[in-house]
């Protein structure tokens, strides 16, 4: 995170690529946040279907992801415990939490520069292997049972915060362990995984906000 001096009075914090902590490099930061809204972008304009074959619905006031360092810092903090599960909810309130695991007969060092984008595809296509139709477009019991709980945390229309953490050395460096925070979290009970309607074009589209027109997404401003 970096702090901008306004004036004596206003400190503006920035978040940006250029993590003090962690072990990722800002280009890898980058590169996750651009694929995170990439496939937020393509829902939101309503291009993939579900396991049933049947086309999502498309989807407005879905927010732009933008990297946080200090989600980082705890997602890191996590992966390198080399814990398969989610970290406790009482140590990330209101913060979701996605976990993916991978094992090798001789050294996961290779997952170090792909790791985290290979966990975002296999949480991706829980979409297209278990979500089935859902016309309310809610988080229920149902979707919580059904093994998607990955997909709708990427989904979250409302999630605009994303900080990932890896770890190679697990287990003698055969398993790896690739950890991503969102703020706000998702997967709230009988909430919106996201709200129906049509991307936006303008910045009216987006309750206030502002619209990045290309993808469709809704984004805060720079300095919030």
């Amino acid at each position: 995170m970096i702090l901008f001096l306004i004036s004596p009075a206003i400190i503006v914090a920035v978040t940006g690529y250029d993590c003090y902590r962690g072990k990722l490099t800002p280009q890898y930061r980058e590169k996750i946040v651009r694929e995170h809204n990439r496939l937020r972008s393509k829902l939101a304009k309503g291009t993939y279907k579900n396991s049933a074959g049947k086309w999502m619905p498309k989807g407005k006031n879905m927010m732009e992801m933008k990297w946080d360092c200090e989600l980082e810092l705890m997602a890191q903090r996590w992966a390198d415990q080399c814990v398969s599960g989610n970290s406790p909810k009482d140590r990330r309130s209101r913060i979701g939490e996605n976990v993916y695991t991978q094992r090798s007969d001789t050294s996961v060092a290779v997952y170090g520069t792909s790791g985290i984008m290979i966990a975002l595809e296999s949480w991706w296509v829980e979409l297209t292997r278990s979500y089935k139709n859902n016309p309310s477009n809610k988080y229920t019991s149902i979707v919580a049972n059904r093994g998607v709980s990955n997909f709708t945390q990427l989904a979250w229309g409302k999630t605009y915060k994303v900080g990932c953490g890896i770890a190679t050395h697990c287990d003698g460096g055969k398993a790896f362990v690739a950890v991503c925070q969102y703020n706000p979290g998702g997967n709230t009970m009988g909430e919106s995984i996201y709200e129906k309607g049509r991307p936006c074009k303008t910045d009216r589209d987006c309750s206030s906000r502002k619209c990045a027109k290309e993808s469709g997404l809704c984004k805060l401003n720079f300095f919030i």
